[in-house]
């Protein structure tokens, strides 16, 4: 709104123009709401038809669609149109809500507004406006369900409202406000947003921080864990040749969810030629092309390798150039590795980092720290030239001036690492050798620090003449393709696939199993741990890595489905699962073997080392939460992930028009900002993904499709007893006595914890989630009431989680009664599921 200042100076000029005047002369009326229209709300004139013209000097405007659909139509009256509006209760009020069957009582508006309601039938058209200059009506000329009288019209009762209330009238009738935001549904919706109270269950519970520390295996396993189970180090060849894996083009799915899991080159990137990455022990076509770009001597090139977070791209180039690369390629090239990982967020730290990092790795024969001669002699020969005649000139050799000037000289020359890196590079150029330049991990910085990755990327390329090759995400791709930073981008690009989870999971197992089973090495491994607990952990991890030989473990989908493609997110909650205190590692030891059940799953995941779940520091949202102050819902996320997942046919997955979804959802319950901020929170957490992969909510995410894991949500873990378990004490609720209870109940919860009384927990714990799913209930019954919603019961959220709970409620209260009939612990215990 950069013309605001402007217009609101020649809109008051206005005002007080007519404000003693007549607004029955027409073009004094037109040129108020023409003004109005056109340079306050910004509606522009190739959108904006002139339908009827009654006389002249003013006219019906229609606000227009691209499509040629009308949006809106404003009916200015003729001479003699007096709005006789109902007092209002403030004296200082300029704009408020009013009934249409209270302003139908005056008979100027009355014939008005029938009269432009029926032009809008005419023309299909929802909204409509009456104004004669002075006041403006703006309201609904029909709604499903509703009696047209009924509904509630926005009045603004003079033109001064424009003025004083500039802000809310540009966010609700603005062009932008109208056509992008669907803001007349949210404005004229038949009951005005309404603000409700939200109660935190959370805030009030002392013990909400409490942390989780039960699994006697964590201390020993930790280390090895935290490196087994992290990032492959370069300078780790073992590992990377045991625990690599190159199948990464995979479809999974799971049983009985009919969830597919898909990780391949999306239409965006697939639109401008880039290719997958057919991946073989040499590196496939990436390899190859690197291969001929340097065996042709080709100047200049950067290539992309895209993937998603996490898809093991870094892991994927420090294979291909270091462990097993093409053999001609390690025969006749200097590779320079520049890891960004750890470099600050600061674009001269950056650059800094790329240029230093690129000198080390291509001085592999350490000349810049041979001696002045050398350096002189091999590198620096130009410069040196150059000083004999100019700044060394006249100084003898032998003299103490000439050897200082001389060293000050050198010193500032290997400082300059531009200047060293092209000195390196007609080295190894002499000696045919290529230089292949990789600059990884720029994935972890905000998108204009990417952009500067991406230049550096090609200037390193122009001026070593080399080929660059750079790790990117697709989304910042789409993102710097707009604003033309890639411009000289020509189909150089390779798209890398996730590997699939439980593969990763077996071989890292396996891999640590032996390593822990070898005496000679596990001392150094567990620090000289007691025998028993080294072969406790042996145990333990077999007992798991038997787990991932099953497609339908509930462990291996559970984690497959979360990650969504993201090992090192998959890494990071198996981590957390491995040293939770939640689980069973006794009972896992003393069988000897075991079935993971879903719930023995999902709370060591989400809350592997804390007492409650909290959504800010889980791994796992809580799709239950109202995300808006203002007006907000339960289900709002639910509603997304169940409308998205009807595109899904023959088990694939198809994009639906974020301007389709947003036009559903605001039309139908007209809670746009709920809706952006629940959309956000699906895609920074997998449970969709837009068609150029962008991870968080704007105006660029064109279409989304549900994931893998949004349909795992949508059909099981929503509903799952556990789950809602956990989520309770962390949603925002509107009943204050639901959240009062919801407090004491964990409260006591806690103390019968810290009693070790697990069977009286396991009731407690029944009887929170029932009052809980009572709550959510009346919210779902209520809103299908409101919003219109015609579906029977059996397609409400809270249906499904009620008839979910039936069946988990008897077998949680079976086990908790067995358990206790055959042993009562005498001493702390892990805490139970």
């Amino acid at each position: 709104m950069a013309h605001g200042d402007d217009v609101l100076v020649r809109l008051r000029e206005i005002i007080d123009d007519v404000k003693d005047r007549s607004l029955n002369e027409a073009d004094t009326r037109h040129r108020v709401i023409d003004f109005v229209l056109h340079d306050v709300l910004a509606w522009p004139r190739n959108r904006t038809a002139v339908e009827e013209y009654v006389a002249p000097g003013y006219a019906d405007f229609v606000l227009k669609r691209a499509d040629g659909d009308p949006l809106i139509l404003v009916e200015a009256k003729r001479d003699g149109s007096y709005f006789n509006l109902p007092n209002p209760v403030n004296q200082s009020e300029t704009s408020g809500y009013i009934s249409i069957k209270k302003l139908l009582t005056d008979n100027n508006i009355k014939s008005a507004m029938q009269q432009v309601r029926f032009y809008c039938q005419d023309l299909g058209c929802e909204f409509a406006a009456i104004t004669n200059g002075h006041e403006w009506i703006f309201f609904k000329t029909f709604e499903r369900g509703k009696k047209w009288e009924t509904l509630q019209a926005f009045v603004a009762r003079s033109v001064s409202f424009f003025d004083i209330e500039y802000t809310r009238a540009y966010n609700s009738f603005s062009y932008t406000a109208i056509s992008e935001s669907f803001s007349l549904q949210t404005v004229l919706n038949s009951s005005p947003p309404r603000d409700r109270t939200i109660y935190y269950a959370k805030d009030r519970i002392p013990s909400y921080s409490h942390p989780i520390t039960a699994n006697k295996l964590a201390s020993a396993l930790r280390p090895i864990v935290n490196h087994y189970f992290g990032v492959i180090e370069d300078s780790d060849t073992e590992f990377m040749d045991r625990c690599y894996v190159s199948h990464r083009d995979y479809h999974h799915t799971f049983d009985g969810m009919r969830t597919l899991i898909e990780d391949s080159l999306s239409p965006y990137l697939k639109s401008y030629g880039v290719r997958p990455l057919d991946e073989t022990g040499k590196g496939g076509q990436l390899g190859g092309r690197l291969t001929k770009n340097i065996k042709r001597g080709r100047k200049g090139e950067v290539l992309v390798l895209f993937g998603g977070k996490g898809a093991g791209k870094s892991t994927f180039i420090k294979r291909l150039l270091h462990h097993t690369p093409p053999r001609w390629l390690r025969d006749h090239s200097v590779i320079a590795i520049v890891d960004l990982l750890k470099v600050p967020e600061e674009p001269e730290v950056i650059r800094r980092a790329i240029w230093d990092g690129l000198v080390a790795g291509l001085d592999t024969e350490g000349l810049l720290a041979a001696d002045r001669s050398a350096l002189l002699d091999k590198l620096f020969t130009d410069r040196f030239e150059i000083a004999s005649r100019q700044e060394l000139s006249g100084l003898s050799r032998a003299s103490d001036a000439y050897n200082a000037r001389l060293n000050e000289l050198v010193s500032g020359w290997k400082a300059d690492k531009k200047y060293c890196a092209k000195r390196l590079m007609n080295y190894w150029k002499c000696q045919d050798v290529g230089l292949i330049v990789v600059i990884d991990n720029t994935d972890q910085y905000s998108g204009p620090n990417q952009d500067f990755c991406f230049t550096s990327a090609q200037e390193i390329a122009d001026e070593l003449e080399c080929v660059t090759l750079i790790s990117m995400r697709e989304e910042r791709f789409h993102n710097s393709k707009i604003h033309g930073l890639l411009d000289a981008f020509q189909n150089a690009g390779f798209h890398i696939s996730s590997p699939k989870p439980a593969e990763v999971f077996r071989k890292r197992l396996e891999y640590v199993v032996s390593l822990l089973s070898n005496s000679s090495r596990n001392e150094d491994l567990t620090n000289g741990a007691p025998e028993e607990l080294v072969n406790d952990c042996i145990k333990y991890l077999s007992i798991i890595n038997r787990d991932f030989h099953n497609e339908k473990s509930p462990l291996n989908n559970f984690l497959t489905a979360c990650a969504h493609g993201d090992i090192r997110l998959s890494l990071d909650l198996f981590r957390a699962f491995l040293l939770s205190g939640y689980t069973n590692v006794e009972e896992m030891l003393a069988a000897g073997k075991w079935n993971f059940l879903i719930h023995q799953v999902i709370k060591p995941v989400m809350i592997p080392t804390r007492y409650y779940y909290d959504e800010m520091l889980s791994d796992i949202p809580n799709i239950y939460q109202l995300r808006d102050n203002r007006r907000s819902s339960h289900f709002t996320s639910m509603r997304i992930l169940r409308k998205l997942a009807h595109n899904v046919e023959s088990g694939v997955a198809t994009y639906l028009s974020m301007a389709e979804l947003k036009s559903y959802f605001s039309e139908t319950f007209a809670m746009i900002d709920d809706f952006t901020k629940n959309v956000d929170v699906l895609l920074k957490h997998g449970f969709v993904e837009a068609d150029n992969r962008l991870d968080v909510y704007s105006t660029d995410v064109d279409r989304i499709k549900i994931t893998g894991y949004g349909l795992y949500m949508i059909s099981e873990l929503a509903y799952s007893f556990t789950y809602l378990d956990l989520i309770c004490t962390d949603c925002g609720v509107y009943d204050e006595p639901v959240s009062n209870y919801l407090v004491e109940a964990a409260k006591s919860e806690y103390g019968l914890f810290n009693q070790n009384e697990r069977f009286e927990r396991v009731k407690l714990r029944l009887e929170r989630v029932d009052r809980f799913l009572q709550y959510l209930e009346k919210e779902e019954r209520e809103e299908r009431t409101f919003f219109g919603l015609r579906f029977p019961d059996e397609e409400l959220f809270t249906f499904k989680c009620r008839e979910a709970f039936k069946v988990e409620s008897a077998r949680v209260v079976a086990s908790a009664t067995k358990n206790r009939a055959v042993n009562r612990p005498r001493s702390r215990r892990a805490p139970g599921r």
